[in-house]
């Protein structure tokens, strides 16, 4: 097994993301079944140059998400979270992906 997982690292997912451990890839290259913990793929952005030479509000931008996670119940559960006010920072939410590739922006409160 040792062997094999220098040759293979692991499953490649079609979303995307990042493998958390590799206890669930061995147990899973071990018996046949394993539970391997992911986590989305996120960078953030603090734009410069809007009006007046100002700054834009920094943003989140996810990436790629978890396999098997439904990207129209992610932004619905944070867009319930923030009007639950349980997130309390997020002043805008938005799906901007495309053929190119996935991005959603949560965009953030200044300071």
């Amino acid at each position: 097994i040792k062997e094999l997982m220098t040759a293979i690292k692991g499953p490649d997912f079609p979303t995307g993301g990042i493998i958390c451990g590799k206890m669930g890839i061995r147990s899973a290259y071990e018996t046949g079944k394993g539970i391997i913990k992911m986590q989305a793929t996120v960078f953030t952005e603090g734009v410069d140059g809007g009006k007046n030479g100002g700054k834009k509000n920094p943003r989140i931008v996810i990436k790629e998400i978890p396999y098997q996670v439904n990207k129209a119940k992610l932004i619905g559960d944070i867009a319930q979270l923030v009007q639950d006010k349980k997130i309390l920072d997020i002043t805008n939410l938005r799906d901007e992906s495309d053929r190119k590739g996935m991005r959603i922006v949560i965009e953030l409160r200044r300071g």
